[in-house]
């Protein structure tokens, strides 16, 4: 017996002991509105005062979950580098200032591959067998570190990878991954897969949620009107929800959703820009706007995390950012008054 075959056992009979809640369209309390906290460098910022004045800010907009994305690198060769959570005293104090803040937690592990890879997607190793070896191994290490780590301090929701579009054809390590992640996390867990790889993930069956980054083009249309990116979501949506169906009706949950300031946001939203003409503030308020009307009245859906937001100064909070006024006044207006979601464009 290997030493990963005993893990799908015991993974089963912790999920059968911790079943995962079922989201309905009438269960709106359930619905996670969540914004994910970025961080510059390593994540010190998570557990600092400035923290914890985000979370002020981020509750008066009406949302009750964050996300964060510890770090671990990966190299060139598969090498994964990573501090263990438990010697990361910030990591435990974001956890209790999100406590006191009465917010819930995604614990959503990311790899940072700077100077390695063009991004999270293509990290891959070809036909090296080694190196293969070598990320799975070290990945399998850091994520259940991660795991065990939330587990302990009672966080509620796991990613297990984020964007590994190149590696997830390799099922089998993918499953043992998951399996030793269920071992020692009782909690929920996804996969954050990019919008146009969803049918790539050959294992969402072993997990409680499926995962996608939301970046859907909507039009073609450099300047749509508000009907417009109504009916872009159509197409999206309908895919979701036969992806939902085809795994047993599974919740899908937006991992991460957001918009640049860029006169492109609807047909090119993964672009980053910062421009701040009328126009373009405009048609990011309704981008945001219509994402939460159309997203949360689906019922298949169970949450949604808008990226992203940067504690402390505003020099390394710029593309996407959630803390600019036209995307607080948007957020603001649905959630911040726990008002029900229109099913009719406004």
């Amino acid at each position: 017996m290997s030493r990963w075959s005993w893990l799908p056992i015991l993974a089963l009979v912790v999920w059968l002991a911790h079943p995962a809640p079922v989201f309905t369209s009438d269960s709106r309390r359930d619905f996670l509105r969540g914004i994910v906290v970025s961080c510059p460098r390593a994540g010190q910022i998570w557990g600092s005062p400035e923290m914890a004045r985000s979370l002020e800010e981020i509750t008066s907009l009406g949302a009750d979950w964050v996300a964060i994305h510890p770090y671990a690198r990966v190299e060139r060769n598969g090498t994964i580098r990573y501090r263990p959570a438990g010697e990361a005293g910030y990591l435990e104090r974001a956890v209790a200032l999100a406590s006191q803040a009465n917010v819930k937690l995604f614990w959503k592990p990311h790899l940072a591959y700077w100077g390695n890879f063009d991004w999270r997607g293509a990290i891959e190793f070809g036909d090296d067998a080694e190196a293969w070896r070598r990320f799975f191994d070290g990945y399998r290490a850091f994520i259940v570190d991660q795991a065990r780590f939330a587990e302990r301090l009672g966080v509620d929701l796991l990613a297990v990878g984020v964007e590994y579009e190149l590696t997830t054809h390799q099922e089998s390590e993918w499953r043992q991954i998951i399996a030793a992640v269920r071992a020692v996390f009782s909690g929920r867990l996804t996969y954050a897969a990019n919008w146009d790889s969803l049918d790539n993930v050959p294992f969402w069956d072993a997990l409680d949620l499926i995962g996608v980054h939301a970046y859907f083009p909507l039009t073609e249309e450099g300047q749509p009107d508000r009907g417009t990116l109504w009916q872009g979501w159509d197409e999206p949506l309908a895919r979701l929800a036969h992806l939902s169906k085809s795994f047993g009706d599974k919740p899908v949950l937006f991992a991460e959703i957001g918009y640049p300031r860029s006169p492109r946001a609807a047909v090119e939203p993964w672009i980053p820009g910062n421009q701040n003409t009328p126009s373009v503030l405009s048609l990011r308020r309704a981008l945001i706007e219509v994402a939460v009307e159309r997203i949360e009245k689906a019922p298949f859906v169970a949450g949604m995390f808008w990226w992203k937001w940067i504690p402390g100064d505003n020099r390394w909070d710029r593309d996407f950012s959630m803390r600019d006024d036209e995307a607080r006044q948007a957020v603001r207006q649905y959630w911040g008054k726990k008002m029900a979601i229109p099913s009719t464009p406004q």
